[in-house]
């Protein structure tokens, strides 16, 4: 049936004919229309009335930062004699999926706000973000907490700032107190429905943390067995277990038996993320499941919580935007192209037809997204808020013997046979992370030097923390320092991982933590150790100061040094530089740029040889 109404733009015209709303531009439009009896509206007219006749301008009342960019290009349409960076948003007008239709000014001495249209990816911050300021009574808290602890100013800060977001990452750094920031931050919300999502190593963890403020209602869920409570704290490899995730299509949808939707029928009012990095995926189970929940209407607030929110690449940061519901993650593509310097592929398929596919494994634009995100995320380091001590990473080189040398270097060989024999493609530096038989050599050949590091450390009257990245090498130790020693690994249950960590931090004859950088890198307190010893490390940085930090935290009264094993000529010299250089692009993102090394510098160390 042909709409009548709309033949020409009539719709749009008859919507304009009864506007009375307060849009300058529609007003314009009107008198014109009104003047002339008639009027030739081109298609963008006819959208922009039809989208927004009925609909209000937002008052933004603020001094927004516009790139350079877009700046020039003003100055030009203008005749400006500077290059506009700030501009004043009275109010928005209207907005399509790329650009804010703006009264505002452009100058300081502009008499009368006038009309702009400013693309979206242009503007540098969120125009409509207004911080909130919070009244708080924190002596009820020191009062309720069972060890009387007065928070520390950052840790009043951060607690202000998820207070006034729905959505938002505090990204603190390692040690900082983030659990107990959001748990003071909850339970001044009058929340009665709070889910905790965090790793099963940190569930005994929070539970303690909870109780301190006289909390008893809480449930530790376990296995496939779910238990209401004002509390509710579930590990990530468990979620699937309780929650469906919705089919893409009504043909999956429909073939779906049974849907899980305890998680969601509970209608959380806050759902608090730990380790909020673990979520950087959103095709992975526990990420999808995050993400699905996060869109509950019936939770209020998400918070997450991490130290490392760009674990590897600036790709890792998108999930986690978008689970917080941030403008950033509202264009996929833009985001990956923007900031991840991404390349469209086309793969060509079986059936003769093409795939686009997007690789978005670089960085780009770095500097932008930091200012962009940080509405939406608070980040402070310990040596910027805290009178602590000071956390020394040495990097410690040795050198292989003759005979390790000759099997390092047979095994090196071996490995080019194999790729040749599989018809591998790409030159071998750039698989290096498949070499674990190289790497399991190394962390065997540095065992003697963590032995002999850890015993003078023990000598010296400190206890040690070794973190490894294998079992060969985890056993070994152990069997070496016997009864002196804890362990802490995937293998372990809760229980028995937090029995290694309070006899570590209790028991004066524990001088050693051997720990799975994994395993024992999150969520759990060493701060009776002092020296920290990586006999073998991650690709990641983020796995890595993760696991440095759990020694270096509120509660350390000594000055913790961190050392790295590193042996000449071998794959682990090339992994160091990887990181740093990996670390550098992490801190651009999040704005703690604190590598202490040139581009240039890891250029040289990092090129191919």
């Amino acid at each position: 049936m042909i709409d009548l109404e709309n033949i020409k733009g009539r719709k749009a015209l008859i919507r304009l004919g009864l506007y009375d709303g307060r849009n300058p531009y529609l007003i314009k439009l009107k008198a014109e229309y009104k003047k002339k009896g008639k009027i030739t509206l081109s298609n963008t007219q006819e959208a922009y009335i039809l989208n927004n006749f009925d609909k209000d301008p937002v008052k933004v009342d603020r001094v927004v930062t516009l790139s350079e960019y877009i700046g020039e290009e003003l100055k030009e349409k203008y005749s400006m004699s500077f290059v506009p960076v700030r501009m004043y948003f009275g109010f928005i007008l209207a907005q399509t999926d790329k650009s804010y239709h703006v009264y505002g000014k452009l100058k300081q001495n502009q008499k009368d706000n006038a009309m702009y249209w400013i693309p979206k990816t242009q503007v540098m911050e969120d125009p409509f973000f207004a911080p909130v300021d919070i009244d708080m009574d924190f002596t009820r808290y020191l009062e309720l907490d069972t060890k009387s602890r007065t928070p520390f100013q950052h840790q009043e800060e951060g607690i202000k700032f998820l207070l006034s977001r729905d959505g938002c990452i505090l990204a603190d750094d390692m040690g900082l107190g983030k659990t107990y920031q959001a748990i003071v931050a909850a339970l001044e919300t009058g929340a009665e429905n709070v889910l905790i999502v965090c790793p099963a190593s940190t569930k005994i963890n929070w539970k303690r943390e909870i109780e301190m403020f006289g909390e008893t209602d809480i449930a530790i869920i376990n296995s496939y067995q779910w238990e209401s409570a004002k509390w509710t704290i579930i590990n990530y490899d468990i979620l699937k277990n309780f929650h469906t995730i919705t089919p893409k299509t009504k043909k999956e949808r429909e073939a779906v038996e049974f849907w899980d939707r305890d998680i969601m029928e509970e209608n959380f009012d806050i759902m608090i993320v730990d380790e909020a990095h673990k979520v950087k995926d959103p095709k992975s189970n526990r990420g999808a499941i995050v993400g699905e929940l996060s869109k509950n209407p019936a939770t209020k607030c998400t918070w997450l919580l991490t130290g490392t929110p760009v674990a590897n690449r600036p790709k890792d940061f998108f999930n986690l935007l978008k689970i917080i519901k941030s403008p950033l993650a509202d264009n996929y593509p833009f985001f990956m192209k923007r900031y991840c310097d991404a390349k469209t592929l086309y793969k060509k398929l079986p059936s003769g037809g093409t795939r686009k596919i997007l690789i978005a494994n670089g960085e780009s634009n770095l500097d932008e997204l930091s200012i962009k995100s940080r509405n939406y995320v608070m980040r402070r380091l310990k040596e910027d808020v805290l009178d602590m001590p000071d956390k020394i990473v040495t990097p410690t080189h040795h050198e292989l013997t003759e005979a390790q040398v000759r099997e390092y270097d047979f095994l090196w060989e071996e490995y080019l046979e194999e790729r040749k024999a599989k018809k591998k493609k790409g030159t071998p530096d750039k698989d290096l992370v498949e070499i674990i038989l190289l790497r399991k050599f190394i962390a065997k050949s540095a065992i003697e030097k963590t032995i002999e590091m850890a015993e003078t450390a023990i000598e010296d009257n400190q206890k040690v923390v070794i973190f490894t990245t294998f079992n060969e090498e985890q056993n070994e130790l152990a069997e070496y320092f016997g009864s002196k020693c804890v362990r802490h690994n995937g293998s372990m249950n809760d229980a028995e991982k937090q029995k290694s960590v309070d006899k570590f931090q209790k028991n004066k004859g524990t001088k050693v933590f051997i720990g799975n950088i994994i395993s024992a890198g999150v969520g759990i307190t060493l701060t009776e150790g002092t020296v920290v010893i990586f006999n073998s490390f991650d690709w990641v940085p983020g796995n890595n100061e993760q696991a440095e930090d759990r020694c270096y935290r509120i509660g350390q009264e000594n000055t913790v040094n961190v050392y790295y094993q590193l042996f000449e000529d071998t794959i682990t010299t090339r992994m160091w530089y990887t990181v740093l250089r990996k670390r550098g692009i992490i801190d651009q993102i999040i704005g703690t740029n604190t590598s202490g090394m040139s581009e240039d510098v890891i250029d040289y160390l990092t090129e191919e040889d």
